[in-house]
């Protein structure tokens, strides 16, 4: 028994080496378009469709987890991966809030879908975000000091910016992250300048002055949105009872006062501009380049959605319905609009 142990632990080694990586590749593509497929397709389908994202991105975290820790202690890992072994891998409670972070921001979509249809008032639903936003927060300013104060880049985990069948670079073919995004299920893709930087971990600078400022500021706004929209609900609650029993409500009427929707602008936009008053490194500048298309998100929420995106949209589909090619695109929309009109997440740009 003793003497056929160590063997048997070396062939099955030598198995997951040569094949798991593969089986998993292959999964991830199953599941991925089974997952682009459904939206549009039945009913609870978004709910469907968001929880095999969800179930997918987390599986794929487990993957490179294994992948990583098999080939730890060779491993030339780029400077993401490197930034975040020294920042969000150093310490247990660095490492524990970049995984719950991870975590939440793969399953705050099907949670907010579940949460639609188990409670029906909206104040409630509301206070569950908040919640949610203000965990977010606390486990980012927990990474935010513990690592020196320097930037939070996303996401907050080892990403495999690599081939998984040998867990190697290569900057000449696809580029593929081993997370999707939550809200549409696509890979992301990253920076080749990141594989082959010569950058350094420690050229990530400390936030000081109006960075810091900006840094912090930019944590807390989810939270500042969401807190302000549930008071608003809280304060026009009575007159939402009263127009729920002539007509159906929209969903995104949640968010139809512009305070909050322009509260939120502001501080992303004093952030940024705080942010740009310190030197910045590659990594970071490619986090920020990241913020700044979130800000796209702001047509797809509040009173800005109601008023003017949703019925550009409209048109746009009623249009292009019946047209060869574009109709594909009208009918991608048609499918997916659903999600950012249940879901707050889907385009809260946190």
């Amino acid at each position: 028994m003793s003497a056929s142990s160590p063997l048997r632990a070396s062939t099955y080694h030598r198995y997951y080496d040569k094949y798991y990586p593969h089986h998993i590749e292959l999964l991830e593509d199953l599941i991925r378009g089974v997952s682009l497929a459904l939206p549009g397709r039945f009913e609870d389908a978004d709910l469907c469709s968001q929880t095999l994202i969800s179930v997918l991105n987390l599986f794929l975290l487990h993957h490179t987890h294994l992948l990583a820790r098999r080939r730890s202690e060779k491993d030339e890992s780029f400077v993401f991966n490197k930034h975040i072994q020294a920042y969000y891998r150093s310490h247990w409670p660095s490492k524990a809030a970049s995984l719950a972070l991870s975590i939440i921001s793969y399953t705050e979509v099907v949670f907010e879908l579940l949460l639609h249809r188990r409670i029906s008032s909206k104040s409630r639903r509301w206070r569950w975000i908040v919640g949610i936003e203000g965990i977010k927060a606390v486990l980012r300013l927990v990474l935010f000091f513990r690592s020196g104060k320097r930037t939070v880049i996303h996401p907050t985990h080892l990403v495999r910016n690599t081939d998984p069948c040998t867990f190697e670079s290569n900057v000449t073919d696809k580029l593929e992250l081993a997370t999707l995004d939550p809200r549409t299920g696509t890979p992301s893709t990253a920076n080749p300048r990141l594989l082959t930087a010569s950058t350094t971990v420690s050229s990530t600078m400390p936030r000081q002055g109006w960075a810091l400022f900006g840094e912090i500021v930019w944590i807390i706004r989810p939270v500042v949105y969401a807190f302000m929209v549930m008071n608003t609900l809280r304060r026009g609650s009575h007159k939402v009872v009263e127009q729920s029993e002539d007509e159906e409500e929209t969903e995104k009427d949640d968010e139809n006062d512009w305070k909050p929707w322009l509260v939120s602008l502001c501080i992303d936009l004093l952030a940024r501009t705080a942010r740009s008053m310190q030197p910045t490194s590659a990594l970071e500048q490619d986090e920020y380049k990241r913020r700044d298309y979130l800000l796209l998100y702001y047509l797809l929420r509040g009173p800005v959605y109601n008023l003017f995106t949703r019925r550009i949209l409209e048109v746009f589909c009623d249009a292009s319905e019946h047209r060869p090619l574009v109709s594909i695109l009208a009918t991608a929309l048609n499918d997916y609009r659903p999600f950012w009109e249940q879901s707050y997440f889907y385009t809260a740009g946190s």
